[in-house]
């Protein structure tokens, strides 16, 4: 169903009926299994449909985030050779931009009735039959490519295969417990991990409801009203949640499994998020060549004895998933099994990505010795959690020595004040790279810099406290809700050759 707007509910007897259709439709606009069509919407039933329905004729889906620039959007789909491209009427001015800088796409369709030359799904699918219809598809044929948020540069296309996509639902599914009376919210754009944690929902014939755009009010009251049992949220839109004055007065006591991932989240507002919503965090590590299916930190692992974890078990990023190979490599590819042993966390089995499209060079670099190196540092404990320390890029060495961003910036969180933060290193005349943290107050908060600074320095010591405290009213987010630390950056490396000391 859709939620908060009038489109009606769609029975999984109709999206099946619909998505035969549109497959058969696609068909006859002469596209073949193996093209690669796109849905520019936001969060809606007929979305959904319309991506279902070019996974059922064959073709390979391409997630493309509404709300991104038209830039990246151009980008992206002129990159990953889209054909065809669904809309939502409301971005007929971002399309009107696409169609003319992307010359390959053959074929735009828009989602509702369309009075313009465009083709609409109502005509794409008139006198289709609705009978079942799919594709012959194989294991290892092109599912979707999606795009690695373009952090750190121009987006590279990650290709997931049905088997790949298979093996993150089993993942998920061995996390959670679901069962066809459930209700799954997703609440973030269905084009990343929101979209992904609802598949196994469907294949149990669940209820999916949609919302389009995080207004954290709005989402505190259908998360009640709708009785929602699972959503998936990154941890900025979990804090965004905990400062509403009001979050306590809401019912969430259908709610069974709040997932998070895609950022670190500080250990003190997880504890303060299990207190508001019950013993219901589950936490997935991931990324988009191993898509959110690295390890998990189940409900029950927030918990010993009855009791929230210990701090140090909220680090954690969980235990691997039972249909992923996860281990630690060191920088000459060999393997580190000795508990406590930091290397780069790198990852093999059905669930990784066979590389990225057209872009031999980016695949050569990150798969190596035979595993998929997601360019993370890490270590397993003597229990079998995974501790992520930081990205490699992220680290800061201050004065000969390594800080990792990630510890300081849960250090800087456990401050009552601290709604978010980014520790980056700064360029420093006597210690090469300065560790700073840029922060963003809850509503109604102050701090003095100097009282964060000596609030880390007791926690960490002098060497990873930070240096210099700056407070922003807001801090660059990308659409997914993840910190852009490389725009936080730029304000202070602008005038160097390179970004690391």
């Amino acid at each position: 169903m859709d939620c908060g707007r009038d489109a009606p509910a769609i029975t999984y007897e109709q999206a099946g009926a619909l998505t035969c259709q549109i497959a058969r439709g696609l068909q006859t606009l002469g596209l073949a299994p193996g093209f690669h069509g796109a849905v520019l919407s936001g969060n809606a039933g007929a979305a959904f449909v319309a991506l279902l329905g070019v996974l059922r004729a064959g073709g390979g889906w391409l997630p493309v985030n509404a709300r991104n620039s038209v830039e990246t959007n151009v980008e992206f789909l002129q990159d990953m050779d889209c054909d065809v491209l669904f809309y939502q009427a409301r971005y007929a001015d971002q399309v009107a931009e696409i169609r003319g800088q992307v010359p390959r796409i053959r074929h735009y369709i828009a989602l509702e009735e369309a009075d313009g030359p465009d083709l609409s799904v109502p005509g794409l699918i008139l006198g289709q039959s609705p009978e079942m219809y799919a594709a012959p598809l194989q294991p290892e044929g092109l599912a979707m490519i999606m795009g690695t948020g373009g952090t750190t540069g121009r987006s590279k296309g990650v290709m997931l295969s049905h088997r790949n996509l298979t093996a993150t639902m089993a993942n998920h599914m061995s996390a959670m417990s679901i069962t066809d009376r459930m209700t799954v919210l997703a609440a973030a754009p269905i084009t990343h991990t929101a979209g992904l944690v609802s598949l196994p929902f469907m294949a149990r014939g669940g209820r999916v409801v949609l919302m389009d755009g995080i207004d954290p009010q709005n989402l505190l009251k259908v998360m009640e009203q709708e009785r929602v049992n699972m959503l998936f949220l990154p941890p900025t839109v979990i804090y965004t949640l905990l400062a509403q004055p009001n979050v306590r007065d809401f019912d969430f006591s259908a709610l069974r499994y709040l997932m998070y991932g895609a950022a670190p989240m500080s250990p003190d507002k997880l504890a303060e998020a299990i207190g508001v919503f019950g013993p219901v965090m589950l936490q997935i590590y991931g990324q988009a060549e191993v898509p959110g299916a690295i390890s998990v930190l189940r409900v029950e692992d927030h918990f010993v004895d009855g009791q929230v974890a210990p701090r140090q078990r909220l680090l954690s990023a969980g235990r691997r998933f039972p249909f992923t190979r996860v281990a630690i490599m060191d920088e000459d590819g060999n393997l580190l099994t000795q508990p406590g042993a930091v290397g780069e966390i790198v990852a093999q089995g059905d669930i990784a990505t066979a590389g990225y499209y057209k872009n031999a060079e980016a695949t050569a670099e990150a798969q190596r010795h035979g595993w998929h190196c997601t360019g993370d540092v890490g270590y397993f404990d003597e229990q079998g959690y995974l501790f992520i320390v930081d990205r490699k890029k992220d680290m800061i060495v201050t004065g000969g020595f390594n800080v990792f961003s990630s510890e300081v910036e849960a250090a800087v969180m456990a401050h009552p004040a601290v709604k978010d933060c980014a520790v980056i290193g700064v360029p420093d005349d006597k210690w090469g790279e300065a560790v700073k943290a840029v922060i963003e107050l809850r509503p109604g908060q102050s701090v003095e810099p100097q009282v964060l600074i000596q609030f880390v320095k007791a926690r960490l010591g002098s060497v990873k406290a930070p240096k210099d405290v700056e407070i922003v009213a807001q801090l660059p987010r990308s659409t997914v809700g993840k910190v852009l630390k490389k725009e936080v950056r730029k304000k202070y490396w602008h005038a160097q050759e390179r970004m690391v000391s």
